[in-house]
């Protein structure tokens, strides 16, 4: 059984420790050098509307790593499982990443909007694509 569809994953798992450890260095930056807040108050849920833009969107973003990606996580786990790893199914994951990447960077430290919709959504929108993708070409060829 191929084990290569659990390397996205891991690139996944290191998107998500990367941006939570800068999420912890920014707001120690706030509390320590800045001294915009204290370290209770970086420390509420949600973060105070205080805070600056950037701590926001690191905090946002690392929420987001948290919700969607756990049905690609689910996605690799299953086709790790039914031995149907093969290197459409590796594009695929590796491209959910690379998207994943980009909307972290653009949604940490850009975030702009086209009107009312945030521009990052031509970033997520692919991504989710290749989620339904992944799942429905899994459902289909099982």
């Amino acid at each position: 059984m191929s084990t290569d569809i659990l390397m996205p994953m891991f690139y996944m798992v290191l998107l998500t420790s990367f941006v939570f450890l800068f999420n912890v260095l920014i707001r120690l930056k706030d509390v320590v050098v800045d001294k915009g807040h204290t370290g209770s108050e970086l420390m509420k849920i949600p973060i105070p509307s205080s805070a600056n833009d950037l701590i926001k969107q690191a905090d946002r973003n690392l929420i987001n790593l948290f919700e969607f990606p756990i049905l690609f996580y689910a996605v690799c786990i299953a086709i790790y499982m039914t031995g149907r790893v093969d290197p459409l199914f590796l594009s695929l994951a590796y491209s959910f990443v690379g998207l994943r990447v980009a909307h972290s960077l653009y949604h940490i430290f850009i975030n702009g909007f086209i009107g009312p919709l945030p521009t990052r959504a031509l970033l997520f929108v692919p991504s989710w694509a290749i989620i339904v993708w992944m799942w429905g070409r899994l459902a289909l060829t099982a």
